[in-house]
């Protein structure tokens, strides 16, 4: 069932132990709101087979560790022992593409992943980790709604198995907007907000079957992780419907959305 991967994970100078690598995708998988059970289907693996991999007990064969990092959209590189900043990497991106309110660091590149506004997009949305740069995709995607491939980005997330991510983020970003334009926008920014909620409506009734939710196969988690279950059963309580409907659980509000979008667009965004 296994084979070793030190051959294929020569990212640095060091290679990362079985350990290691067990304990990052474990913390993936969780990342993901997954059981092993769960992703064990994905692989083809049994249960017992992912809990020995993540206790480092064993090892994915290269085809397992290649779907692995196509399914949670990472590079061999995140597991090296000494990965770099990539949520810096994609806030300063952010931040060039139109999230003025985002503060950059100047003395951090974007990674090459990051060049493009798609690629920026696909991994904010599937980091998924920080609340501020997920509300921040919508001034972004506003800003370059006519640069945005949105058809292959949907494509993408549907390999993800990451679709239900994506509707979230639509619906989020076009409930959003019409509270930021219910906020007397100057002419400019209210066009701009027009163009954009034409596209990304027209673009969500196709790709969703005229406003079909697709069935989430498990509970997503999208923000900082939650500590406890009671928690996780506050988030429940307090989520949006739009997330409810998603099956994602998350404190985000579209309001929080608004607000990044009012901020970028406010005389004191730089």
């Amino acid at each position: 069932m296994v084979t070793r991967m030190n051959n294929l994970l020569t990212v640095t100078n060091s290679i990362p132990t079985r350990g290691l690598i067990g304990k990052k995708l474990r913390d993936l998988r969780k990342g993901r709101g997954l059981s092993q059970r769960e992703f064990g289907r994905i692989l083809g693996l049994s249960q017992s087979a992912i809990s020995e991999v993540e206790l480092g007990q064993s090892s994915l064969s290269a085809e397992q560790f290649l779907q692995v990092l196509k399914f949670f959209n990472v590079l061999a590189s995140h597991f090296d022992p000494a990965p770099g900043d990539t949520g810096g990497a994609i806030q300063k991106a952010l931040a060039a593409h139109g999230a003025n309110h985002l503060a950059e660091d100047p003395n951090l590149l974007p990674s090459e992943n990051l060049a493009r506004v798609d690629s920026i997009l696909r991994e904010a949305l599937v980091s998924g980790e920080n609340p501020r740069a997920l509300t921040a995709l919508a001034p972004v995607i506003i800003r370059n709604i006519g640069q945005i491939n949105l058809p292959k980005l949907f494509v993408q997330f549907k390999d993800f198995h990451l679709e239900n991510r994506y509707g979230w983020l639509l619906d989020n970003i076009l409930a959003a907007i019409a509270l930021a334009r219910g906020q007397a926008p100057s002419r400019k920014e209210a066009l701009a907000l027009t163009k954009a909620a034409g596209v990304l409506q027209s673009h969500r009734d196709r790709v969703f079957a005229g406003g079909t939710v697709q069935d989430a196969p498990f509970e997503d988690y999208l923000g900082l992780p939650f500590a406890s279950p009671k928690t996780k059963q506050d988030v429940l309580r307090n989520r949006s419907a739009i997330s409810q409907a998603w099956n994602i659980l998350t404190t985000i509000q579209p309001a929080d959305f608004a607000v990044a979008i009012q901020e970028s667009y406010g005389p004191d965004a730089h």
